[in-house]
């Protein structure tokens, strides 16, 4: 805030918590799966605001093995708070995937509504997908990348 006080930096706006990509989730929820990446959810499930969104619990839902495991994982998933996917998420998503594919990056609708879900809820998005660390190049969207080098 300008003029609030000598010396002082502008601070960022705080962010409200965390989005979990599918890309996480389905690491997290696999047996035998990244260490780090089980550890890191497990303290953030318990430290912070943890959110979902509809395309992510679409995503992780289709995959399910047996009727029990789809009821199990979508009551844990009604547990989180949940940012709504608006119209305007919508157009902003498309608007970001446009400009993407005119400068050559295709970009799978899901990770651009993510994206856009991510921002517009003022969430930092943990992830384990390329496509974000292009997508945050082009607006403002905070990560945290899971991905191992090859």
């Amino acid at each position: 805030m300008a003029g609030s006080g000598k010396g002082q930096a502008v601070r960022q706006p705080q962010r409200k918590g965390v989005l979990l990509d599918t890309s996480i989730w389905v690491r997290y929820l696999r047996r035998g799966g990244d260490r780090e990446i089980k550890a890191e959810v497990k303290r953030i499930l318990s430290a912070e605001r943890v959110f979902t969104c509809w395309v992510v619990k679409a995503e992780l839902l289709v995959r399910a093995r047996d009727d029990e495991a789809f009821e199990r994982l979508s009551a844990d998933l009604e547990a989180l708070e949940e940012v709504p996917i608006t119209p305007e998420v919508w157009l902003e998503a498309a608007r970001l995937g446009y400009t993407l594919r005119r400068g050559g990056l295709n970009v799978p609708l899901p990770d651009l509504l993510i994206a856009q879900a991510a921002i517009a809820g003022e969430l930092q998005l943990w992830h384990a997908d390329e496509h974000f660390e292009y997508i945050k190049q082009l607006v403002p969207l905070e990560t945290k990348a899971f991905i191992k080098s090859k």
